[in-house]
């Protein structure tokens, strides 16, 4: 199963330090609850605001949430949503479904027909994948020889 960390280059430096310190599992918890948004980090959960505690609780664990609170306290984060790296590890899950299921047996077609819906991307974007995906293996093997 592929993991955000796999794309952790494309993260910008602060969610990396953010995953750095509470782990990628809770980062991408945190970037799918509050992506986008801008976050005040008080001194302490109380200082923090009952509402926005409880949902940092609820959302990263009451230990992640009280790390964020000692390193960031007193200080407004920014919270990306993260769409670059997000988008290319949902790009790279897609193929290597297409890849498990082509190698089952089932035809590009009827792949596509069940993946486009299940990943939220037309059957012209994951032609448009895979010629990319092609394109790349072809230039690495050109590349050996």
């Amino acid at each position: 199963m592929m993991n955000i960390e796999q794309v952790a280059d494309l993260l910008p430096e602060s969610v990396q330090k953010i995953a750095e310190l509470i782990g990628y599992p809770a980062t991408v918890r945190l970037l799918e609850a509050f992506g986008g948004t801008t976050f005040p980090v008080g001194k302490g959960l109380r200082a923090l605001g009952a509402t926005r505690s409880a949902l940092l609780r609820q959302t990263i664990g009451d230990e992640n949430a009280a790390l964020i609170v000692k390193t960031f306290g007193g200080e407004v984060l920014y919270l990306p949503r993260c769409d670059r790296a997000l988008r290319e590890l949902r790009n790279r899950r897609f193929l290597n479904e297409f890849e498990e299921l082509r190698s089952q047996g089932s035809s590009s077609l009827m792949v596509m027909t069940a993946l486009c819906p299940k990943y939220g991307f037309s059957d012209r974007f994951a032609w448009g994948l895979l010629a990319e995906k092609k394109a790349v293996q072809d230039n690495q093997q050109n590349f050996l020889f």
